[in-house]
């Protein structure tokens, strides 16, 4: 039987299999599945530290309030406290900088206040990869920790200028977090296939991977 003596019946059946066969896997959840021109950077984070710096130490901010005075007046005291290193300087040419004084020493690279300890920017293969774990709702559980120290973060940014998409993966707690988006599924915490492709991949970028969740 050739195509014009088949059934419109058939041809009704065969047109849906016909277009299931051609377009392929499932498309990503958004926004995921809008990245595949987007330039992707990988950071190793120090996850095991506050976000920020509390202490203002070299950060820009007092380390210790003084109660009776005004923000203003407490950034001037600062401001006079960043010139102490220079002033020793010129006093007694040849010091040394001292740790820890304001000024004395650029602040380490952070990213939404973590120290970033290395940058990689992978291939199209890992950013395909990454893509579809984190595009596929499977990947993720409730099985999560009550914590969050990222150990690494991935940021994609569109060749169309349209803002950052950023995720961090915290490896002790076994979850993920995106930043400037809103994350698409119920739950964030890593199955441990996408725990265990997650540390693959932070290996080819880095080296010697996290240990997983409780280990």
């Amino acid at each position: 039987m050739n195509a014009r003596s088949l059934p419109q019946s058939g041809l009704l059946v065969a047109l849906p299999l016909a277009l299931a066969f051609g377009s392929g896997c499932a498309s990503r959840t958004a926004p995921f599945n809008n990245l595949d021109d987007a330039s992707m950077t990988i950071l190793k984070l120090q996850g095991d530290q506050a976000a920020g710096n509390p202490l203002g130490v070299g950060g820009g901010g007092f380390p210790i309030p003084i109660p009776g005075l005004t923000q203003e007046q407490q950034q001037q005291i600062q401001q006079g406290l960043g010139q102490i290193p220079q002033q020793l300087q010129q006093m007694i040419p040849g010091l040394p900088q001292i740790p820890g004084l304001p000024g004395t020493q650029p602040a380490a690279p952070k990213f939404n206040g973590y120290t970033i300890l290395g940058t990689s920017y992978g291939d199209e293969d890992m950013k395909d990869q990454i893509l579809d774990l984190f595009g596929d709702e499977d990947s993720f559980n409730q099985n999560r920790g009550q914590c969050f120290t990222p150990g690494m973060a991935i940021i994609f940014t569109p060749a169309d200028g349209s803002p950052n998409v950023e995720l961090m993966v915290s490896f002790a707690c076994n979850q993920a977090v995106g930043n400037g988006f809103q994350w698409p599924y119920p739950a964030n915490g890593l199955t441990p296939e996408s725990g265990n492709d997650l540390r693959m991949i932070y290996q080819r970028a880095f080296g010697t991977p996290p240990p997983p969740s409780g280990a």
